[in-house]
């Protein structure tokens, strides 16, 4: 099973190759889990730590990363409500 830090550091894998087109510095706010996957909650820096809203996200994905096999994949939010809902907060950078 992936850890936290594991998963962070596929995500920053994957947005170094996959650039996760956000205007502003990609920054990850914080972080959620549940029993198969790790939930990072990111956009701008801008947005989040200086609360410039010009930089707010309105593309409604997601990012997964599996914890048995590390794979990233990106999902579109509405299709998938009920699990982010009911995913823990593990972590918060800021």
């Amino acid at each position: 099973m992936l850890t936290l830090d594991e998963a962070r550091a596929a995500f920053d894998r994957y947005a170094a190759r996959e650039p996760l087109l956000v205007e502003g510095t990609l920054y990850v706010k914080e972080w959620y889990e549940d029993d198969s996957d790790f939930l990072p909650v990111w956009g701008a820096r801008e947005f989040y730590v200086d609360n410039d809203h010009s930089y707010a996200r309105w593309d409604q994905r997601v990012v997964f990363i599996d914890k048995r096999t590390g794979e990233v994949r990106v999902e579109l939010m509405p299709d998938h409500l009920a699990k982010t809902g009911a995913m823990t907060r593990v972590s918060a950078e800021a």
